[in-house]
């Protein structure tokens, strides 16, 4: 009986090493808006949803004026950076808080506004 279990033992072993690792399949990345502004589009949705908590005590400080080089320079709990490259925007930690359901109520189109930032290279302007 135990030559039995050992041999059953080695055989699930060794189908359980023979498999792939299963990976979930994720959503194909949106478009997100264009020709999009940071202090015209982005520092406004900033302003009206995210300073009440995000005001220099809890990371990332989104204040005017320091919001741009916390997420630019500045990393998340997890180390990656708050703004990914614009051809992984999607996976930005930026743009999964915001859509993912945080405190703030971002709309689909402040949403949109994020996405297309990042996208469009995360720029100053």
């Amino acid at each position: 009986m135990r030559r039995v279990i050992i041999i059953l033992t080695g055989l699930v072993i060794a189908i359980l090493a023979a498999c792939d690792k299963y990976t979930i399949p994720t959503p194909p990345c949106e478009e997100g808006a264009t020709d999009v502004s940071y202090s015209g589009d982005i520092q406004p949705i900033f302003d009206n949803k995210c300073v009440s908590c995000h005001s220099g005590d809890k990371a990332p400080d989104l204040r005017k004026g320091w919001s741009y080089d916390e997420l630019i320079n500045g990393v998340g709990s997890t180390g990656e950076p708050y703004v990914a490259e614009p051809e992984f925007a999607c996976e930005s930690i930026l743009y999964q808080t915001v859509s993912g359901g945080h405190y703030a109520e971002t709309s689909d189109d402040e949403i949109l506004q994020i996405l297309g930032w990042i996208q469009e290279g995360a720029q100053d302007n």
